[in-house]
């Protein structure tokens, strides 16, 4: 899963972003791993239902193809 850093998007925003994905699935490495760019934050799921969870609680996620 993909969310696209957005024009409106301010520091305070992508905090609370990051700790809401962060409190709900923990740090990286055991249930995601994650990639950060100037573009765009990917998000790589273990568990499917993980992957399904992240998607309908940040909406604005788009499915990056491999």
């Amino acid at each position: 899963m993909t969310l696209d850093w957005v024009e409106d998007d301010t520091i305070r925003t992508w905090n609370h972003t990051l700790a809401n994905i962060v409190h709900q699935f923990g740090l990286p490495g055991d249930r995601y791993v994650t990639e950060a760019n100037v573009d765009n934050m990917t998000f790589w799921f273990r568990d499917p239902h993980d992957a399904l969870l992240f998607r309908l609680c940040h909406g604005r996620s788009r499915l990056r193809q491999a």
